[in-house]
């Protein structure tokens, strides 16, 4: 269908712009798996409906109307991958196929039943940031992990295409988003060796090119403290999060929120039922009850 194609060209233009600017029409060429002069035509098409600026040898950008138009199919796409993996149970490396089919089914009730079904959530499964309903989308500083140091330890934040082959061969070797790695070994074409949970994993030039990651938090040492849920926490208390008791799956969800282990938590609102509302990296978040008692922290005191 001609609106899909449009919607397709937008989301690539969207994300290839958000690395370098203007877009050229070989890159989206090699992107979208078409040929030259079928991108030129469809550049020259969207550029008719004030989609984008298109300059030829100059490249491509997204005009105002483009850019949201983008947003809300990037939106669309990343709640379904996140429905179909937490509520379908389907696997990773298969949602984004299907999500492409669902993404144009434009639909402002069911939309906003996906994101109620879904919470708290703000990344798709592979990492990536959902657009929330006014088309912003906090972006996480991250780079490759073949950019990482050797003895460098990071955390894996995202998986930069989604590629199903690509992602069933990182969901083998564990590397969802969350995981922490430390770089033991580089070698010829970006090959590279890795210790994750006690054990080497080796990793290709391309895996490790397509795997963001930022510098992994540093551990803490609570001695003889005594770990205890966040719901535990009265309204002006303070922690630190520690840990997180939940199924495997919920990880990222948690991660997404911002409670990675080492950070500092304050209690803002807690009346001990329904959900609580902390700050955490100078943010107000409000945490589903059944959530929070899941994430263990260290209680560190009492603010003024």
């Amino acid at each position: 269908m001609e609106s899909e194609r449009t919607g397709e060209y937008l989301e690539a233009i969207y994300k290839q712009q958000s690395k370098k600017s203007p877009v050229s029409t070989s890159a989206l060429a090699e992107d979208l798996k078409v040929s030259l002069p079928a991108v030129t035509d469809m550049l020259r098409h969207m550029k008719e409906q004030g989609l984008i600026d298109y300059r030829p040898n100059r490249g491509t950008t997204l005009t105002e109307d483009g850019e949201k138009k983008a947003l809300g199919l990037i939106r669309r796409h990343r709640l379904w991958e996140r429905f179909l993996t937490d509520v379908l149970g389907m696997k990773w490396d298969k949602v984004h196929d299907e999500a492409c089919k669902l993404e144009h089914i434009e639909s402002p009730d069911l939309e906003k039943g996906l994101a109620n079904i879904l919470g708290d959530v703000n990344t798709c499964p592979h990492g990536q940031p959902i657009p929330d309903q006014q088309g912003k989308i906090k972006e996480e500083k991250a780079s490759p992990l073949s950019r990482a140091r050797i003895n460098q330890a990071v955390s894996v934040v995202a998986v930069d295409r989604e590629d199903s082959q690509l992602l069933k061969s990182i969901e083998k070797l564990g590397l969802k988003p969350g995981t922490e790695l430390k770089i033991i070994e580089k070698g010829a074409n970006g090959n590279l060796k890795a210790e994750m949970n006690g054990r080497a994993v080796n990793l290709g030039g391309e895996m490790a090119a397509v795997i963001m990651t930022h510098p992994a938090p540093k551990k803490i040492d609570t001695g003889l403290q005594s770990k205890i849920p966040l719901t535990d926490l009265d309204t002006g208390q303070t922690g630190i999060v520690n840990l997180y008791t939940g199924k495997r799956g919920m990880l990222g969800r948690c991660l997404s929120l911002g409670f990675t282990p080492g950070s500092p938590i304050k209690m803002v609102e807690n009346y001990h039922k329904g959900p609580v509302l902390v700050k955490i990296h100078d943010t107000s978040v409000a945490v589903g009850r059944g959530l929070a008692e899941k994430i263990m922290v260290v209680k560190t005191g009492e603010t003024c």
